[in-house]
């Protein structure tokens, strides 16, 4: 008996979307830098065992095996197929030569060069690069993976995956893998309209007769589009107001870190009353203060997009992108900690309140209804500086020590891709005691940017000092500064 043809896995509508925002000089891979500290007794990693490492996990993540394969123009997304040529060898690599022992600069410019190139399409999306030997015995890994393939959570998560929770387990044995036959353009197509097309259509025909019956469909469907409309009038038609954040740019990126005590902004949120996150955005708008009176400009709020994850706890490993899109207004404008922070509690709680993270997954889900020239404009529309200034991403973590090939993960920097015309993003990690601070950007449209952890650490003191009057008295000031 004939076994039934796999059908290949396809990019959704918002997968696919940050392919179309990609550009020559904006790449979107998401990606994260990190410092790592040998074991005692113990080989620091090297790049042969990493390798091996690496390779014997793929079993759990199968589609870091394929590469993008199109349809027929005007068929849709792309879809996921395994590539007949993959080599690990081209994934994870060595950084710089394995006897150099680069310092804390030189390391920073290798980063810097690496993550300046976009990822080649025609191979999967994502690699590795490894420094041996660094100058102060440590060892410096980068990492990178497109956001068509994951998005920052399901990043972290698929990292999880390359690191162990203790220095000594035992590594993963390698798996006899065989890729599954090549598909050409035509085949593509036929699954493109036996699988995904056929998902468009339902869901089309589906908004077809809430338009035709729109009584029929009750609160559920009013409060859809009622959120729909919120996240399309609040968030994507207002417009972000200028900024010299805002300025073309080129290729070149640099990240620049910056980490903070955990136990220190933990201890602002417990006497605020409010989340961890409202404290990073907190610290985030003062350090843009601080930036832009540096620079002799007025401060003036800007409008962070804060990506939100939609993942259910069975979903966590799951990649591709399940998020929302959060346009919160940062208050830079505003003169003191306690201002900054009762504003920016104040637009987030109201965010979450008027339902608009499920207004604007609705929204995205429906790229999926449009025509590939206008799927392409959409993103590009809702990717452009018109509707933000900066994304601001907060990725939790472990608060345990985790391990590569023994060696202890000390620190981790992420990187939060930026669009046309968008100098800076920031993102934020939590590890173990520490919150580590992102800031990527273009260093010839933004120079200044090797600066901001002085201005990040000055609106983190701010707030800690503000908050020195204790929880009680400190919320209910907090209450009337809003």
């Amino acid at each position: 008996m004939r076994q039934p043809e796999v059908v290949p896995e396809r990019l959704t509508a918002l997968d696919g979307s940050f392919l179309r925002v990609e550009s020559a000089t904006a790449h979107m891979h998401v990606a994260w830098c990190a410092l790592l500290e040998p074991t005692k007794g113990r080989p620091a990693p090297g790049i042969d065992a990493l390798r091996q490492s690496v390779e014997g996990r793929l079993r759990h993540t199968p589609r870091f095996r394929r590469r993008l394969r199109s349809a027929l123009p005007g068929m849709g997304e792309p879809f996921w197929v395994d590539d007949p040529d993959f080599d690990i060898d081209r994934h994870v690599t060595l950084l710089c030569d394995p006897v150099e022992r680069p310092d804390a600069r030189r390391f920073q410019a290798l980063t810097d060069r690496a993550l300046s190139e976009p990822l080649n399409r025609e191979r999967p999306l994502w690699k590795i690069y490894l420094a041996p030997k660094l100058a102060d015995g440590g060892v410096g890994m980068v990492a990178k993976i497109h956001h068509a393939l994951v998005d920052g959570r399901s990043a972290v998560e698929v990292a999880m995956l390359l690191f162990d929770v203790t220095p000594d387990a035992d590594p993963a044995p390698a798996a006899d893998w065989r890729p599954e036959p090549e598909r050409g353009a035509a085949r593509l197509s036929l699954s493109a309209l036996g699988g995904g097309a056929a998902e468009t259509l339902r869901a089309a025909r589906g908004v077809a007769r809430m338009a035709g019956h729109p009584v029929s469909g009750g609160t559920r469907i009013y409060e859809t589009a009622r959120r729909a409309a919120l996240t399309v009038g609040e968030d994507l038609l207002r417009a972000a107001p200028a900024s010299y954040l805002n300025v073309p740019i080129g290729p070149k990126r640099t990240l620049v870190h910056h980490r903070a005590r955990l136990d220190h902004v933990l201890a602002v949120k417990r006497a605020a009353g409010v989340t961890l996150n409202d404290v990073c955005l907190a610290i985030v708008s003062g350090g843009l203060r601080e930036a832009a009176l540096a620079r002799g400009e007025t401060p003036r709020a800007l409008k962070a997009m804060v990506p939100v994850s939609m993942r259910t706890d069975d979903q966590r490993t799951d990649l591709g992108n399940r998020i929302s899109l959060a346009f919160v207004d940062l208050p830079v404008q505003l003169s003191t900690a306690r201002a900054r922070l009762a504003r920016v509690h104040r637009a987030t709680s109201a965010f979450k309140a008027s339902g608009r993270p499920a207004g604007a997954e609705t929204v995205f889900d429906a790229l999926g209804l449009l025509p590939d020239a206008l799927r392409t404009t959409a993103a590009r529309a809702v990717g452009s500086k018109r509707v933000y200034n900066l994304t601001v991403s907060n990725i939790p973590g472990p608060r345990v020590p985790l391990y590569v090939l023994g060696a202890r993960l000390r620190e981790a920097y992420p990187v939060v891709p930026i669009a046309e015309s968008h100098a800076l993003s920031i993102g934020i990690f939590s590890y173990a005691e520490h919150l580590h601070f992102g800031l990527y950007a273009d260093p010839e449209a933004l120079p200044d940017v090797a600066s901001m952890p002085d201005a990040l650490n000055a609106a983190l003191l701010a707030l800690r000092r503000s908050a020195g009057g204790g929880s009680r008295r400190y919320a209910k000031a907090l209450l009337s500064a809003a």
